[in-house]
């Protein structure tokens, strides 16, 4: 199970969404409403626990992909899915950074991209065990 490469790949995946709970993705100064006072903003910050349920959708995902590996078809479908949420958690983010009025990205966003690249990296070794096998196949 974990001397195939894509289940290290799932496996850092995984950890990398379950540390994006508590590391900071956007911080700054929400927009001010119009009780504040001479416009100042409040300061906030977007983290993975303003959206628990996708954050932890995509770890636990990765890691039931990872038992997976006897039908890679199944697996590459989990992956898929896994991609396709974090992508949906990335625009939701992307959504709320446009209630601040100033702020930065921070190091949380840099995370998110490589769960996407390590989901990537993990579909890229499942196709290439499926085309060894169907060669291995073809061989008999």
């Amino acid at each position: 199970m974990l001397q195939r490469i894509q289940s290290i790949w799932l496996l850092l995946a995984a950890t990398c969404s379950f540390v994006s709970l508590k590391i900071t993705f956007y911080a700054g100064n929400i927009i001010a409403e119009q009780g504040a006072t001479n416009g100042v903003g409040l300061y906030s910050e977007i983290k993975g626990m303003d959206n628990p349920i996708l954050t932890t959708a995509v770890g636990v995902i990765c890691l039931i992909s990872i038992f997976l590996y006897k039908n890679r078809k199944q697996q590459i479908k989990f992956c898929i899915a896994a991609f396709f949420v974090e992508i949906s958690l990335l625009i939701f983010y992307f959504y709320l950074t446009k209630t601040f009025k100033e702020g930065t990205i921070a190091i949380g966003a840099a995370i998110h991209l490589l769960i996407i690249i390590f989901i990537l990296l993990a579909i890229a070794g499942i196709r290439k065990d499926n085309k060894i096998i169907a060669e291995s196949d073809r061989l008999r």
